[in-house]
């Protein structure tokens, strides 16, 4: 019988089975969203082989007033809770957290399983020929309403390519707002091992407080990114983020001070003393990311064959990947996921790009630098759940980048757009940052 101790305005509840003793008596219970406001918070969407190792994260959130709810794929497809829509499987999911956010106020929702579990929507922004044809989007699942309030389906012609806006055209697909109604994370777990181990250190996280003495350090590391351009760009984007981080020790890692190692150990090392952030800016692809000296030869690399190096217990960052494909999930050993996952060291979220990253400067838009600034600039100003801050920090860039449809691939809309439906979270969207106190 399960057995859940909580507190409300000086009274200890305790739920033992379907009751509530308290210190006023005893209460029959309903479901425990009931109790604060007949939705749910939270929507956990996985397949039903790991819904036993998610049964912690579901007490452990409720504990903190957050009403938790595991939904199964097999739930959604036999219509258990709303009628199946949709023309495949990941529209159809879509459809699902449309009618939770409608019916059940749900702010946030949590992929676990991986690509061959949960399906990913592949998007068709290309900027260049040489750019792959399509790419990872999350955010297809978070922006829920077009721009006329209907069903955002991000494919206006029908014709089920998702996003279309290339062959140097005007977008084919744009009745997109790319604006998330929910915070969106994933855990691309495909073993019931590392679901334990990943809800395990979320548990471990929020449960302890921080010690501020090694959340309040921030490690960056940076060097030269584009050779052709003036100024060293990963130690300007870095400084950036420092900048905001007030009241945070800088710890930096760049190639003008010499605190960069080849071999990616100096950031291992700074890992392992304890941070709050992590923000690595440069050059990446799946498995690696880099950043240069003003020759463009190697200066650093960081890759997942470091990740077994850490030795952070206890003391896991937010981190914050630049570079391009670093987050690229539909590959289970992506640098991101990798990061994330153990329960003993590394991130305990992750956000970066799917696919290929541009900045800002390179095309005149917005570029992945503003969407990070942005991001460190809502935790500063107060946002410490994660998936505010990257809902939020999506919805302040397209105010600050409103996206023109009618002009051609490539140019900026289109390659500001790309940014918005590529930068994902790697992690849960309630995890409240810093832990609770």
């Amino acid at each position: 019988m399960r057995k859940v101790v909580f507190f409300e305005k000086g009274f200890a509840f305790i739920i033992v089975g379907s009751l509530i003793f308290s210190g006023l008596g005893l209460i029959p219970t309903q479901t425990q969203a009931a109790i604060n406001h007949n939705g749910y918070d939270f929507i956990i969407i996985t397949p039903a082989d790991f819904s036993n190792e998610l049964q912690p994260l579901v007490t452990h959130k409720e504990q903190h007033a957050i009403t938790t709810k595991i939904v199964t794929l097999d739930d959604i497809y036999d219509s258990v809770y709303f009628p199946v829509q949709g023309r495949d499987d990941a529209e159809k999911i879509k459809y699902f957290i449309k009618n939770v956010y409608d019916s059940w106020n749900v702010p946030y929702v949590l992929f676990v399983g991986g690509r061959a579990l949960i399906p990913l929507r592949r998007c068709s922004n290309i900027p260049q020929e040489d750019v792959p044809i399509d790419f990872t989007s999350e955010l297809y699942y978070a922006d829920i309403y077009d721009t006329d309030g209907n069903f955002s389906s991000w494919d206006s012609d029908n014709d089920s390519i998702f996003g279309e806006w290339y062959n140097r055209s005007k977008a084919e697909d744009t009745q997109q707002d790319l604006t998330p109604e929910i915070g969106l994370g994933r855990l691309p777990c495909y073993k019931t091992s590392e679901v334990r181990a990943i809800v395990n250190k979320i548990i471990q996280y929020e449960s302890t407080p921080a010690d501020p003495s090694s959340f309040h350090t921030m490690v960056v590391a940076g060097g030269e990114t584009f050779v052709e351009y003036p100024g060293l760009e990963g130690e300007i984007m870095t400084q950036k983020a420092l900048d905001v981080m007030t009241g945070f020790n800088p710890v930096k890692l760049w190639y003008s001070n010499g605190n960069l190692s080849l071999l990616g150990l100096s950031i291992v090392r700074a890992i392992n003393k304890g941070c709050g952030f992590l923000y690595l800016a440069g050059h990446g692809n799946t498995y690696v990311w880099v950043t240069s000296n003003p020759e463009g030869k190697t200066a650093s690399m960081f890759s997942i064959l470091n990740v077994p190096l850490l030795r952070n217990w206890g003391q896991y960052p937010v981190c914050i990947l630049s570079g391009c494909h670093v987050c690229k999930i539909e590959k289970s050993s992506c640098l991101g996921w990798q990061l994330t996952k153990n329960q003993k060291n590394g991130a305990i979220a992750t956000i970066g790009p799917t696919n290929v990253g541009y900045l800002g400067f390179e095309y005149n838009g917005g570029g992945i630098d503003s969407l990070e600034l942005q991001f460190f600039r809502e935790y500063i100003n107060g946002t410490t759940t994660i998936g505010d801050l990257w809902r939020q920090t999506l919805i302040h860039f397209l105010e600050m980048y409103p996206i023109d449809w009618n002009l051609p691939a490539g140019e900026n809309c289109a390659i500001d757009a790309k940014m918005v439906q590529e930068w994902i979270l790697i992690g849960d969207p309630t995890l409240k940052i810093g832990g609770y106190s």
